[in-house]
């Protein structure tokens, strides 16, 4: 009887590890009584339970995603995190209700959208993030062509990027490819996200803090290897989308 119930509860076990684990969280939101603003949540996801408000905008402020493909619905607002206060939150719908929600987070993919007078809702895919698209190759081409040399390298980076600025760091640099290339900027876009993926491959065991400022202001770090990142960088992206 011992034995039985062992292996009834291995094959439990198997059932269940084989069972496929949901990825999508559902959102919810409803309006708020005499303001335009609506308040929601998408459940837990990425280890808190954030509640959010969205609002309805003109256009999406942080950059166009892809080439000759417009939203059909734009939302902004704000992610409440348990820990971290708020960060601003960017909903761009497609037809067929699919999109993105661009977050501190991530860009993660956006799917059964609806809407109506008094319900807005949609699905998030927290555990994946929006893979590059063709206008985030462009943008790590220009990036790569903005940081040509030496002269124009600024070895101590602090993350801040005036306009004015004549010399780039890693970060500044993809950052204004972002801009000349999709009009905005978001530190999360899939293009920066690949680039810092291959930088922290590139430095394992290293005591970084910020991956890409800390790898760009390390001596050891050379014109060439910053060159090396844009160029793996490239060849990880798929066909053009």
């Amino acid at each position: 009887m011992i034995v039985f119930g062992m292996v009834l509860s291995a094959a439990l076990w198997s059932a269940l590890a084989a069972a496929p684990v949901p990825t999508l969280s559902n959102c919810a939101f409803t309006t708020v009584p005499v303001d335009s603003r609506w308040i929601g949540s998408c459940g837990r996801i990425l280890d808190e339970r954030p509640l959010m408000w969205l609002a309805s905008a003109s256009a999406i402020k942080s950059g166009v995603w892809r080439a000759g493909v417009s939203p059909i619905a734009v939302w902004s607002g704000e992610m409440t995190e348990e820990n971290d206060g708020n960060s601003p939150i960017e909903l761009e719908v497609y037809p067929e209700g699919t999109g993105v929600l661009r977050t501190e987070f991530g860009w993660f993919p956006v799917s059964g959208y609806a809407a109506s007078p008094g319900s807005l809702k949609f699905a998030i895919d927290a555990a994946h993030e929006v893979p590059p698209s063709e206008l985030d190759r462009r943008i790590i081409e220009r990036a790569n062509a903005i940081l040509s040399s030496d002269a124009v390298w600024n070895r101590k980076d602090d993350r801040r990027c005036p306009a004015t600025e004549t010399s780039w760091s890693i970060y500044c640099a993809v950052g204004r490819a972002s801009i000349d290339v999709t009009g905005g900027f978001h530190h999360r876009r899939p293009a920066m996200e690949l680039v810092r993926q291959v930088i922290e491959e590139r430095t394992k065991g290293r005591n970084y803090h910020h991956r890409m400022m800390d790898y760009n202001n390390d001596p050891s770090t050379k014109i060439e290897d910053v060159h090396a990142v844009f160029a793996e960088a490239l060849a990880r992206m798929k066909a053009p989308s």
